[in-house]
C-alpha cells in the first residue's frame, strides 16, 4: 500500500508567505538603494555645473581680453576684479550664445550681484525660474569697481 505525503500543509503556506515577504522587502530595499545612489550622482553633477557656471565671474576666459567675435571660454574677471567691458560683451552676445559656450544643456542660469548692504547692482539675464525643477543657488564674494560684492548664481533645470 502506498502512503502519500501532504505537500500543501499549514507549515508550507506559512513558509511560502515568509519567503515571498522577505523577497519583496529585499527587492524594495535594493531599488531604494539604487535610487539613492542615482539621486546623489545627479545632485553631484548639478553641483559641478553650478560651480562651473559660477566660475565665470572669477576667471579671465580665453583669450584673456576676449570680445564677442573671438570668445572661446567666457571669463568676466581681469586682475582679480570683475571687468565691466566683459559684462557689456556678455550682454551683447545674448543669452543663447552665452549658454551654449558654457555648455548648460537643458539648464538655465541667472546671475545677480549685490552690494555689501544688499542692494541689487546687476542681473543677467532676466529669466524666470517658474515651472522649473532642481533649483540650485550658490553665492560667492567678488570685487567690482574696488568694492566687495556678492555674486549669486541660480541654476535650474527646465521643466
Amino acid at each position: 500500500m502506498l502512503i502519500k505525503g501532504q505537500t500543501l500543509t499549514y507549515d508550507f503556506f506559512v513558509a511560502s508567505s515568509v519567503f515571498f515577504l522577505a523577497t519583496t522587502i529585499l527587492l524594495f530595499s535594493i531599488y531604494y538603494k539604487f535610487e539613492t545612489i542615482r539621486e546623489a550622482q545627479e545632485k553631484g553633477e548639478l553641483t559641478e555645473l553650478l560651480i562651473s557656471a559660477s566660475d565665470v565671474w572669477f576667471k579671465e576666459g580665453y583669450p584673456k581680453y576676449w570680445s564677442i567675435e573671438n570668445v572661446v571660454e567666457i571669463g568676466i574677471s581681469n586682475e582679480n576684479q570683475i571687468n565691466t567691458t566683459k559684462i557689456r560683451f556678455m550682454e551683447e552676445m545674448g543669452y543663447e550664445k552665452f549658454a551654449s559656450i558654457l555648455n548648460l544643456g537643458n539648464f538655465d542660469v541667472n546671475y545677480l550681484i549685490y552690494s555689501q548692504n544688499g542692494t541689487l547692482i546687476y542681473y543677467f539675464p532676466s529669466r524666470s525660474v517658474e515651472n522649473s525643477k532642481n533649483i540650485l543657488v550658490f553665492e560667492r564674494t567678488a570685487i567690482w569697481n574696488d568694492s566687495i560684492v556678492r555674486v549669486r548664481t541660480i541654476l535650474w533645470q527646465r521643466a
